[in-house]
């Protein structure tokens, strides 16, 4: 499931079947690569209080809403999640492999809806290609950071052996 596609679904208590509001954005913990907290706008889409719903406290998230056991999971929102990222945080942030190399931005993230883990990124490539909806899968494995500023991936690993066959290579030579 994409990340993006999450704002704007209604969550529903599986309790009351009441409809609370509609979610208003996704917190994404970098560090453990997972959904941290759910935001609710209750009321509807432009006026309402915020609600924050940890991911623990979720019911499940369903192809058309998010579930949430009852109102008693429904917590004010709260400024305390500056290491949190937004969907906007995330979306359009630049990639660079960790040698420093243009991979692109982040268009999306798949997640599973199970656990809440982040399990790819889709990444736009620059250029003229990014522009025209061009995307390719990148595993979670593949990422090394989620930083403020920049996604950063880890070099392939067949990237790495050739360039220690290189460096090998060079070395043998130098010896010689």
């Amino acid at each position: 499931m994409e990340l993006r596609s999450l704002r704007g679904m209604p969550v529903i208590a599986v309790e009351s079947g009441e409809r609370f509001g509609q979610v208003q954005d996704i917190l994404i913990d970098p560090q453990e690569r997972r959904i941290a907290i759910v935001r609710v706008r209750r009321g509807g889409p432009f006026r309402g209080d915020v609600s924050d719903v940890p991911f623990s406290d979720l019911h499940g998230i369903g192809r058309d809403a998010v579930m949430v056991p009852s109102s008693q999971v429904l917590r004010p929102a709260t400024a305390t999640t500056e290491h949190l990222r937004r969907i906007d945080d995330l979306v359009g942030s630049r990639v660079v492999t960790e040698r420093g190399e243009a991979a692109g931005t982040v268009d999306d993230a798949e997640i599973d809806p199970q656990t809440g883990a982040v399990t790819h990124l889709l990444i736009a490539p620059p250029g003229i290609s990014g522009l025209l909806g061009r995307r390719r899968t990148v595993s979670i494995d593949q990422v090394r950071t989620i930083g403020r500023d920049a996604v950063v991936l880890a070099a392939p690993p067949s990237e790495e052996t050739q360039e220690a066959r290189t460096a090998n290579a060079a070395e043998a030579a130098s010896d010689q």
